[in-house]
């Protein structure tokens, strides 16, 4: 929790009430964890306050988790060169099916965002000299 959340007065209750739901995902445990009704919970999240700070757990939790998941690719990207270099001609088709699947992947992503960045800076009057 940052210190902004604290900032805002959040009970000690509502603080273990966040914690929770970001760790079970069910307002039931959460309100238990915290020592509330259901209710309660239910109308802490309408409260102004409460949901900036659920918000910003939610960011800390989602940028936590893709630091971790950031480390366990480069260990996927690691099996899959070693699942390119088996004896197993099977194992290695399906590793170059499936590295080959990704990129075409990426690479439609990274398109779709430069598209994308290219239609908002029209919006914004940004007109480039490129097409499209």
């Amino acid at each position: 929790m940052t210190e902004n959340a604290k900032e805002k007065k959040l009970t000690p209750a509502q603080l273990k009430g966040i914690e929770a739901l970001l760790t079970t995902g069910k307002v039931t445990e959460a309100a238990r964890a915290a020592g509330v009704a259901p209710q309660t919970f239910y109308r802490w999240r309408r409260q102004p306050h409460f949901r900036e700070a659920l918000r910003e757990a939610e960011t800390q939790a989602v940028a936590s988790l893709s630091s971790a998941l950031a480390v366990l690719g480069n260990k996927a990207a690691g099996a899959l060169s070693d699942a390119l270099d088996a004896d197993d001609v099977r194992l290695r088709v399906r590793a170059a099916d499936i590295v080959l699947g990704r990129l075409l992947q990426l690479r439609e992503l990274v398109e779709l965002e430069e598209r994308i960045e290219r239609l908002e800076a029209l919006a914004h009057g940004e007109a480039t000299n490129e097409t499209y």
